[in-house]
This record gives C-alpha cells, sequence and structure tokens, in this order.
C-alpha cells in the first residue's frame, strides 16, 4: 500500500474526450449556428455586377517644336491627376448625357439612371493604366455606365487638347492680302502712267502711313474693347451672384474667364474634394454629426474665397477695360490729327501717297500672316496630343461576389474553439467527482483500481 502512496495518475486523452462527450451538444449547436448564420449571410447577400475598361495615358509632352525631349510630371501628380479629373464633374455631366442617350437607343428611358457614386478609377500598380469600373444591381446599367464614363473621360481630353483648325484660316487670309497688293500696285501703274507724276514728298508719305497704322490699330483696338467689354459683363453677372448660385454656375459653364485663373481651379479643385468626402461620410452619418459639419465649414470658407476670387477677377477686368477704352480715345485724337494734316497735301500727292501706304500695309500684313502661320504651326506641333488609349474597351457586366473565402471557412473552426473553451468553462464549474485524477486530488490518495460501469443488456 505504501508503494502506492505516492502515485498520482494525471489527466489523460481519455479525460479530455470524456469533457467533449458529456458537452457535444454544446459544441455541436455553437458550429451549426454559426455554420447557419454564414449561409444565412451568404444568400441573402444581394449580387452585383461590374463593368471595366483599360486605359492607358501618355505623359509625356514636348514643350516646343524645338526642344524634342519630352516634359515630365512626377508620376504621382500626373495619376492623382488623371483620377481627378476622372472623378470630376465635368466628365459626370458629359457621362450622363452619354448614358442617356445609350437608353434612348435602347428604348429603355426612365427606367435606370447614371449614379456618379458607382463609378471607381484605380491605377494598375506603378503604371499609367487607369482602370475605370461601375457596379451596381443591375448588368445593363453597369454596362452603359462604364461606357459613359469612359467616353466622357475621352472626349474632354479631345476637347481641351484638340489645336483649332488654323491652316484654312491663314491660307485664306494669305491669298487675300496677295490679291489686295497687286491690284494697289496695279493701280500705283495706273496712276503714274495716267498722271504723269513722278515724286511725292516725303511729309505727305509719312502722313498717310501714319493714317495707315493709326486706322489699323484703332480697329484693333475696338476688336479687343468689344470682347473686353462681353468679359467684363459676364464677370459682372457672375460676381452679383450668391455664393451657392455662383459654385453651381462655375461648376456647369467653361468660362474662359475661370480657366485663366489658377486660383480659381486650385479652389474648385479642393471643393470637388470636399464635396466627395461629404458623400462619403453622409453614407455612415446624418448631416449632424461633427465630421460633416466641419466638411460643411470648410465648404462654406471655400465659396467664400470663390467669391472673392471672381469678385477680383471682375475688378481687374474691368480696370482692363477702362485702359482700351484711354487708349481708343488716344488713338481717335491722334487720327483726327494725321487727317487734318493730310488735308493740306495736293490731290496727286495725297492719292499716291494713299496707295503707297496700302501697298505698305498690305506687305506687311503678308509679312505678319506668314510669321502668324508659322507660329500656329509651332505651337500644333507642340500641343499635346490624343493622349488616351483604350487598351480594353468597356464589356458586358459580370457579376462580382465580395465575399471572403478565407474568412467564412475560418468561422466554423472559430465557433468549435468557442465551444470547446465554452465546454471546459462550464466543465470547471461542476465540482463533482468524474475522473481518477479528480478522486486522487480530492482524498490525496493513490487509486488501485477502477471498476468500469456495468450496462444493463436487454
Amino acid at each position: 500500500m505504501a508503494d502506492f502512496k505516492g502515485m498520482k495518475q494525471e489527466a489523460t486523452v481519455r479525460d479530455f474526450l470524456n469533457v467533449v462527450f458529456r458537452w457535444k451538444f454544446l459544441i455541436l449547436s455553437i458550429v451549426l449556428l454559426t455554420v447557419f448564420f454564414i449561409v444565412y449571410m451568404k444568400a441573402s447577400k444581394p449580387l452585383t455586377y461590374v463593368s471595366s475598361s483599360r486605359l492607358l495615358v501618355k505623359r509625356g509632352e514636348r514643350e516646343n517644336v524645338f526642344t524634342p525631349n519630352p516634359r515630365y510630371l512626377s508620376w504621382a501628380e500626373e495619376m492623382s491627376s488623371q483620377l481627378e479629373v476622372v472623378l470630376s464633374e465635368a466628365v459626370f455631366s458629359s457621362a450622363r448625357k452619354i448614358f442617356a442617350d445609350s437608353l434612348a437607343a435602347r428604348n429603355l428611358e426612365g427606367t435606370r439612371s447614371f449614379k456618379a457614386g458607382a463609378v471607381r478609377a484605380d491605377v494598375v500598380g506603378e503604371s499609367n493604366v487607369i482602370i475605370i469600373s461601375y457596379s451596381g444591381l443591375d448588368p445593363v446599367e453597369c454596362e452603359l455606365g462604364c461606357k459613359a464614363e469612359t467616353q466622357a473621360y475621352i472626349e474632354y481630353y479631345k476637347t481641351r487638347s484638340s489645336p483649332p483648325a488654323v491652316k484654312d484660316f491663314f491660307e485664306s487670309e494669305i491669298d487675300e492680302a496677295l490679291h489686295q497688293l497687286a491690284q494697289w500696285r496695279q493701280r500705283k501703274s495706273e496712276f503714274l502712267r495716267r498722271e504723269a507724276y513722278v515724286g511725292v514728298e516725303e511729309e505727305g508719305s509719312h502722313q498717310m502711313y501714319k493714317l495707315g497704322r493709326l486706322e489699323l490699330s484703332l480697329a484693333e483696338v475696338k476688336s479687343d474693347l468689344s470682347a473686353q467689354a462681353i468679359r467684363v459683363q459676364n464677370l459682372r453677372e457672375l460676381a452679383e451672384l450668391s455664393e451657392i448660385e455662383l459654385v453651381d454656375r462655375i461648376s456647369v459653364m467653361a468660362l474662359d474667364i475661370v480657366a485663366r485663373s489658377r486660383n480659381l481651379t486650385d479652389i474648385r479643385s479642393e471643393m470637388q474634394k470636399l464635396e466627395t468626402r461629404r458623400e462619403d461620410l453622409l453614407t455612415i452619418y446624418t448631416d449632424r454629426h461633427p465630421d460633416v459639419i466641419s466638411v460643411d465649414n470648410q465648404l462654406g470658407e471655400l465659396r467664400g474665397r470663390l467669391k472673392q476670387e471672381v469678385v477680383n477677377i471682375y475688378e481687374q477686368a474691368y480696370s482692363e477695360y477702362e485702359e482700351l477704352l484711354a487708349k481708343q480715345a488716344t488713338l481717335t485724337a491722334d487720327l483726327e490729327k494725321t487727317q487734318a494734316a493730310i488735308g493740306s497735301i495736293p490731290d496727286k500727292e495725297k492719292e499716291l501717297s494713299r496707295i503707297e501706304s496700302e501697298i505698305t500695309a498690305y506687305q506687311e500684313k503678308y509679312q505678319l500672316l506668314l510669321e502668324k502661320q508659322h507660329e500656329a504651326e509651332i505651337a500644333i506641333a507642340s500641343s499635346t496630343e490624343f493622349e488616351v488609349t483604350i487598351l480594353t474597351p468597356p464589356g458586358k457586366a459580370w457579376p462580382r461576389r465580395s465575399s471572403d473565402i478565407v474568412r467564412l471557412a475560418m468561422g466554423p473552426f472559430l465557433a468549435l474553439i468557442v465551444g470547446l473553451g465554452l465546454a471546459f468553462f462550464f466543465e470547471s464549474m461542476d465540482h463533482s467527482l468524474k475522473n481518477t485524477a479528480e478522486v486522487e486530488e480530492y482524498l490525496g490518495s493513490t487509486v488501485l483500481a477502477t471498476i468500469s460501469e456495468v450496462r444493463k443488456k436487454d
């Protein structure tokens, strides 16, 4: 008896399995409930569709035809700008029109609408490839939405980077200048032959040349004054709008007066980012949440800055308009003085001086047109060409299951662990003696033998 006194049986695998079998219903219930919950969530989640396209954006841009090496922005700056363009209101506005036309072509008007929030733009790694995708519950809407957004983005660059058609304009103007120059030279020959006139005083020639230059300058000033008056009127209307109306007006109009201001462009970019953040926050919080209120306050400050910037542009434009008025008055006074001085020149000298001045004026016009044509050709050659290439066009929408298979598979395994933990917890709360190890620990003696449970047989 003493030889067995110090011996103490340890808990074995059998004891572990006994606990598991005693609480098997609890463990199985937890596992089955978890599996049922996962299957239910998987089955109740709606099936979403997505359509996407891949576009290659050319980053290099030559400064002019004499510098063949392209100029590059940083990759992060360029790609971030492109993603902002894809998600800008200018592209969305064009995409809505294209989407509506596509619905009309399929006789589906009024059944679907373009949703800007369904559009997503991503960059593939560190490449110049942009993926535009449109997701939703309707595969037809996804397909048409992706096509509309892709086409709107491409048309945005076509409109922005297309050079003006100047070749025909310069050819017609040069032909007209050469025709007029030939006519005035013919008129001079006829005048000299008819009048048998040889010379002209230097003063008369100078005054006629001055008159021609003043008339040309005055015509240019009047043209600039007319254009500036229209610009001032447009700016005055913008400056008189409220802050909210001004933001909406600038968002839907591609104004040259706005495009000249870098500050306005920066402010609009910041407002677009804040508006996007506000829409994201409203999907989670109400409009009384502190984050939403903070974004609203920032938008209010930007609207005030936008209003002040438009007022500053208007004041500057009005100052330029007054300078043109003063210049017109000065040229008009000089023209009247020159005309009075020409009145004293004899008729023959006056006629010959007028012919000479016209010939000189058309010669200068011809040379000026050649120079302007050359400058325009250089500007077109160095301007940014169409930079967006479609790698993969938008196709039919395919179903996308966003479930994480790995996490779903981990659910039953974690439920089994939780069930085992609860089983051993409840087992620890039960103080009855269930095995030899607990008996030895309770009595402080060694168990020499056990009598197995005898089951009755039928």
